[in-house]
């Protein structure tokens, strides 16, 4: 079986040291399931890994920098004039020459393993999957965008095997190497096609990944109205509000498509502006968009090392964010202590900033707020969050999910606070099927509304 390769600018091969423990042959199961024998699949890949991290490390020696595509060129180079020994060695042995088919099927799948994802490539390929769930070697779930699942194949011959292959992609296809061992038994990281990939060990009773693919066509309103996400009322609304830089939050469950719709708002943002996200897991992509996009800085949090030093949380990248000049400040999730941080930077002049946030309501999104901001060192009272609260944000939308369909569910505008809540109206609240449905409380006129309609919303469409 052969896998489609994806060749990205962020995949790298190991270092030495990683190579000399992950490199060691395992039971391909790729080359079981062909006519291929599994022990010279694993020479070749053992030696192909090897002799391609040599190289990366005497052209670095030399001051160079290969790119991916000079690696992978390298790497044919590796991989033909290993077919030339083997085949000198086969013809004096008198074994069996191996077919050309052969060949490109050794060639293909040693790549997919050096360069990618291994035998995952085909699933992390397929852009009608949302989520991949690996539950042991032999226990594979795919999640289609509808939401159906349905079984997929193994995608290795043992539990040791999947082991390996996670060890290999945490130390080879993100931005920094990352390990994955008895010491170190949970990987959190972001593939190169942009998904996001967690896996445990050792403390689970088999190996377990969980990778979410977004979808990066997704980009815009429009399409998600076209979905079924919201009506033409709300589409004229959202973009109103994110190009009169008004300050949303994003709340909803997992899965729910708070990203999704977060990429969306984003792209309605000018190209002009300057815009800096920050997230602990890169998610939303917006440097893949260079036209839409020009002038735009991307942070990722970084974890501690084994040592518990070198940790660069997000709260820490929210204060360089003040200095960098931003029109607009995006956190992917808030989840903890840098809350206090964003709430800082929705009042510091960066408006038409955005977050999202895991709460079941529109309501409850304002105690999660709280519940955050009172985890920080300065344990701030709630009255403090919320007044804090109620002068940095002016919307709150929540989106869930039924049925493999996703909708948003409700509206709130901030109008202001006091000492034990945030003052808030629903313009839109859950209709019969969960859909928002306009709920019949007015915006307020200044300043809410004569900044919507400066940028073309009609008001009157809340009337009609």
């Amino acid at each position: 079986m052969s896998y489609t390769t994806v060749s990205h600018p962020e995949a790298r091969v190991m270092d030495s040291a990683a190579t000399a423990v992950d490199s060691a042959p395992v039971e391909s199961l790729a080359a079981a399931r062909s006519s291929i024998e599994g022990e010279t699949f694993n020479e070749l890949l053992s030696h192909l890994r090897t002799e391609v991290s040599h190289w990366v490390e005497a052209e670095r020696r030399l001051g160079r920098s290969p790119s991916q595509v000079a690696q992978r060129e390298q790497a044919n180079v590796i991989i033909a004039e290993w077919f030339a020994s083997a085949a000198e060695q086969r013809l004096g042995d008198g074994q069996p020459m191996l077919t050309a088919a052969q060949e490109h099927e050794l060639s293909e799948t040693a790549l997919s393993y050096a360069f990618g994802a291994g035998p995952w490539e085909r699933y992390l390929n397929d852009p009608s999957l949302s989520d991949i769930h690996i539950n042991g070697h032999d226990t594979v779930w795919l999640v289609d965008r509808s939401g159906h699942k349905h079984r997929g194949e193994p995608v290795a011959s043992s539990n040791e095997e999947l082991i390996q292959q996670i060890r290999w992609a945490g130390a080879s296809l993100g931005r920094t190497s990352r390990r994955f061992d008895v010491s170190s038994p949970v990987l959190n990281m972001r593939l190169p096609n942009g998904g996001r990939l967690h896996a445990i060990m050792d403390v689970s009773m088999v190996p377990m990944v969980t990778i979410r693919l977004h979808d990066p066509n997704l980009t815009g309103l429009a399409q998600l109205r076209e979905l079924g996400m919201f009506d033409q009322i709300m589409e004229h609304f959202l973009r109103a509000a994110i190009l009169s830089r008004h300050n949303i939050v994003i709340c909803g469950g997992m899965g729910t498509g708070k990203t999704t719709l977060c990429r969306a708002l984003l792209n309605e943002i000018p190209p002009q502006d300057r815009i800096i996200t920050v997230e602990d897991e890169l998610e939303l992509g917006l440097h893949q968009f260079p036209q839409a996009h020009p002038d735009v800085g991307v942070l990722e949090a970084r974890p501690a090392n084994l040592e518990g030093a070198g940790a660069f949380p997000l709260e820490s990248l929210l204060r360089e964010c003040l200095r960098m000049h931003a029109d607009r400040i995006v956190v992917g999730e808030v989840r903890g202590t840098e809350v206090l941080g964003m709430l800082l930077a929705m009042t510091s002049g960066q408006d038409g900033s955005l977050c999202t946030i895991h709460a079941n309501s529109t309501k409850e999104a304002f105690e999660r707020l709280a519940m955050y901001a009172s985890m920080t060192a300065q344990h701030y009272s709630q009255a403090f969050t919320y007044r804090l609260v109620g002068s940095a944000v002016d919307f709150v939308i929540h989106i869930s999910r039924w049925q493999g369909e996703r909708f948003i569910t409700s509206v709130r505008e901030i109008v202001g606070s006091t000492e034990s809540h945030v003052q808030s109206n629903e313009i839109w609240k859950p209709g019969s099927d969960g859909r928002a449905v306009l709920a019949g409380e007015p915006l307020r006129v200044d300043p809410t509304l004569r900044r919507l309609e400066a940028h073309g919303f009609d008001s009157q469409m809340l009337v009609r």
